[in-house]
């Protein structure tokens, strides 16, 4: 049993409202590609029955905030625009988000966050489970984050900074969460290039 997935570990001030009106609909075809490959789902048998699995994008309105899709909607094999979120603010330092939407944000908002936040260029990030793909990054040397830091933390998100930083990231767009088995994150300057890195990697591990 892998660690528990789906548990807002962040404060959040939520403010329930109308779905955004930004654009979703490549982020929407991508996640029902990687669910298709069951990379985001929901099994009764993996972490407690928690539905696994987001992504997100940079808003183009604002650039300073990002639409994440919400929590535990892993189950649904299509997603409607009343299931994204948009994130306004995400302060990492006081583990503090805030954010407006139908429903409330994935657990691992802190975490895209930082990605948006490290480089502008940053447009899209994508968090899937698979043990395959898990371990062929470790087995492959893929940047991986220390296995004692849990998902959705400060502590997550200061790795993600430590593993960018230091250049490895920017080459090859993945990372392994170690201490979060089968977690695995992909990003890119574009929807699109976060979805092929991500298939990419899965062809790979399949071969």
């Amino acid at each position: 049993m892998g660690e528990l997935e789906g548990v807002i570990k962040y404060r959040l001030d939520f403010l329930q409202s109308e779905p955004t009106t930004e654009n979703i609909d490549m982020l929407n075809t991508w996640r029902s590609i990687l669910h298709g490959l069951g990379l985001i789902g929901q099994d009764i048998s993996r972490y407690e029955g928690f539905g696994f699995g987001n992504l997100s994008q940079r808003c183009q309105l604002d650039k300073s905030q990002f639409i994440i899709s919400a929590s535990q909607t892993g189950n649904l094999a299509e997603l409607k625009q009343s299931h994204y979120v948009c994130v306004e603010q995400c302060d990492i330092a006081k583990n503090h988000v805030i954010a407006r939407g139908p429903v409330k944000p994935s657990s691992e908002a802190l975490t895209h966050s930082m990605f948006y936040q490290l480089e502008p260029s940053i447009n899209c990030v994508i968090h899937v489970h698979s043990l395959e793909l898990w371990r062929f990054g470790l087995e492959n040397d893929y940047p991986c984050t220390d296995e004692s830091v849990e998902y959705g933390t400060q502590d997550m998100a200061t790795e993600i900074s430590r593993l960018y930083k230091s250049g490895r990231l920017q080459q090859q767009k993945t990372l392994v969460m170690a201490g979060h088995e089968d977690g695995m994150i992909c990003f890119g300057d574009s929807v699109n290039q976060a979805g092929m890195t991500i298939v990419d990697l899965w062809v790979k591990a399949h071969i």
